[in-house]
Formats: structure tokens, sequence, C-alpha cells
């Protein structure tokens, strides 16, 4: 278990490239008749630096159209030294391939063999002697077509906004669901759980060798017009309730992700964590929201 701590290695230098943080960008057809619009936001919070990294593949229409879209966000383990170098990598890696590669991807399996390959190279430039001493959550959306794909490791999360209500679709990788699960198997209070001092360590992240704790979606499920899907590190979800995320939601996702990180840093939280939002909207192609 790996306790979450920000506070970055002096020796860290990020590598994620400025490209990859892109504040707007126009409509994007993904399908026949459907498109999607973006938003992000970031704020460095309380803490003396920012560890969340996040990125777009390409956004060319003929690229997408014929690949898809991907977002990924990684929040790296300040604690754990490093952290913005190798949530940095991730980000950057994770593109590189999707942009580059000769063959389309197709589902969640494709992204998870990439994760683990990425992981292995992540262990042998920041973890070489076997132990973890960098790591990072990882969060993706692949978007192709009608569906969605997605891939969570760590506690990074992922929602849909549908009908009025959100739902979070991942499952977070800390201590304390492991210690809920325990409690409901063996007739327990479960209050015990949110008590425990270590709840918030996390089980399972990029940088651990032995990784085999991953939550991602094996063949996707349909998207349709009106959905809205949030990709955010921790620094949000702790900050906000779902009832508040759902009504910053409404707006359109520029204006959506702005809002939210106005709303976390304007609730002055001491020891306020990094926060990093992405917000993908998806419509019938033409229609204004």
């Amino acid at each position: 278990m790996f306790r979450r701590i920000k506070n970055r290695d002096k020796r860290t230098d990020s590598i994620l490239m400025a490209h990859l943080q892109k504040p707007s960008v126009p409509e994007i057809p993904i399908d026949h008749d459907l498109t999607v619009k973006l938003g992000n936001a970031q704020h460095q919070g309380k803490r003396d630096y920012q560890e969340d990294s996040f990125g777009f593949s390409d956004t060319d229409d003929e690229f997408v159209m014929q690949k898809g879209m991907l977002a990924v966000l990684a929040d790296g383990m300040g604690g754990l030294s490093n952290g913005k170098a190798v949530s940095g990598r991730v980000v950057s890696d994770m593109l590189e391939w999707f942009n580059q590669r000769s063959e389309e991807c197709r589902d969640g399996n494709d992204i998870k063999d990439r994760v683990l390959i990425i992981n292995k190279n992540i262990c042998s430039i920041f973890c070489d002697d076997g132990t973890v001493k960098s790591g990072s959550t990882i969060v993706t959306a692949f978007i192709k077509h009608r569906k969605l794909h997605w891939l969570c490791i760590g506690d990074s999360r992922i929602y849909l906004k549908r009908g009025g209500r959100i739902y979070q679709i991942n499952e977070d990788h800390d201590f304390l669901n492991q210690l809920l699960g325990e409690a409901i198997r063996d007739g327990e209070s479960v209050a015990s759980a949110f008590e425990d001092p270590q709840k918030d360590r996390l089980v399972s992240c990029i940088g651990k060798s032995d990784l085999n704790c991953f939550d991602y979606s094996k063949k996707g499920f349909s998207i349709q017009a009106n959905d809205k899907i949030m990709l955010c590190s921790d620094g949000v979800y702790n900050a906000l309730t779902a009832e508040e995320l759902n009504v910053l939601l409404e707006s359109e996702p520029m204006r959506a992700a702005e809002n939210i990180k106005n709303e976390v840093v304007g609730k002055s939280f001491p020891g306020q964590d990094n926060l990093t939002v992405i917000v993908i909207a998806i419509d019938d192609k033409g229609e204004e929201q």
C-alpha cells in the first residue's frame, strides 16, 4: 500500500509537453451523427507543486473519425518522489502510442496492454531495484464511434452524467474499499473502515512492479447525445460532492471545467490537493448546447 503524499523531490523535472494541455478545442465529429466537445481545468491547490498531468490525443477531424479520441489524466504520487515526472511520462507515452500506432486501438484491452508496458518502463526508470519509489494514478477515456472504453489504476475517477444523474464508473483502488469489502463479507460494521487511519492508502498504482489490480472496460458501453464524461484527480472529488458535480456539469464543457475548479478553490480547504478535471460532452451534430 502506498500513502498519497504530495511533496515533490527537488530533482524532479516535468516532461509533460505544453501541447498536451489544450485549453479549448472546437466541436469534433466522433461518428456520423455525434460530436464531442472538450473542456479542462487545473489548479495547484495549496500544495507546493503541481503533480497532475493530463492530455488529449490528436483532435483532427479525420484522425478522430478513423481512430477515435483518447483523454488521459495522471496524478503523480509526490510522496514517493518524482511525482510530476512519472505522471507526465504516463500521459505523454500513452498519447504518443495512440497517435502514432499504425493499427487502430480497438477497445479497453488494447489500452490495458499498453498501460502494462508503460508501467514496466516506469518501473525500470524510476524503481529499478524493485521497490516502489515513484508512482502515479491513471484514468483514461477512449471514445470511438458510439463506444466509451476506459481504464483506471489508483484513485483518479471517471464519471458519467446522463439523464440528470451522475455515476462514478470506476472503482477506487484504495485501502478503504478493501476494508469495506471485508466488513461486509464478515458481517461487521462498516463505520470502522471510514475511521481507519490507512483508509486513503493506494493498493495499486503505476510504478508497482507486480501491477495486477486495474479497472477497465473490456467491451465498452454505448454513449449517447447529451452524455457528459468527466475525468478528475482526487483533489476534485474530495472537495465536491456528487450532487455539486452534477450541477456544475450542466454547463458547456470548458465552462463546466472552470466552474468546478473555481468551486474547489473557493472552498479554501486547508491543504487542498492538486486538482485536474477533463469534461467531454457528447452531442448530436449541429445541435447547440
